[in-house]
């Protein structure tokens, strides 16, 4: 598991004097910073693995949300709790997937 990184609170004017430095470290993954401006928080700097991170999982907290999705969730665990579940082996075939076929989408 990644260690949690922290961020670092800078000022407007220090992260213009240091954003090359500041871009190499979230670049690599290794911080993030808020930036101040008259001492209040108004940016935040992170690199793109931690934006990409973060859209997914805003993208599926907002699925989560959705009544439709909680309502598949909710007869799925039925489906479960009541044995109306199929093996890997049946559903290979009943719909004629080939050993083949699987390790071309791979």
């Amino acid at each position: 598991m990644k260690e949690k990184i922290m961020p670092k609170v800078i000022s407007a004017t220090e992260a213009a004097n240091k954003f090359g430095g500041m871009l190499d470290e979230v670049s690599r993954g290794v911080s993030m910073f808020v930036v101040t401006k008259m001492g209040k928080a108004s940016a935040v700097f992170i690199g793109m693995d931690q934006y990409r991170k973060l859209l997914e999982d805003i993208e599926i907290a907002q699925e989560q949300a959705d009544p439709a999705f909680q309502a598949l969730l909710e007869e799925a665990r039925e489906d479960v709790e009541l044995g109306r579940t199929i093996s890997l082996g049946d559903l290979d075939e009943e719909f004629d997937f080939t050993e083949g076929e699987l390790s071309k989408t791979s």
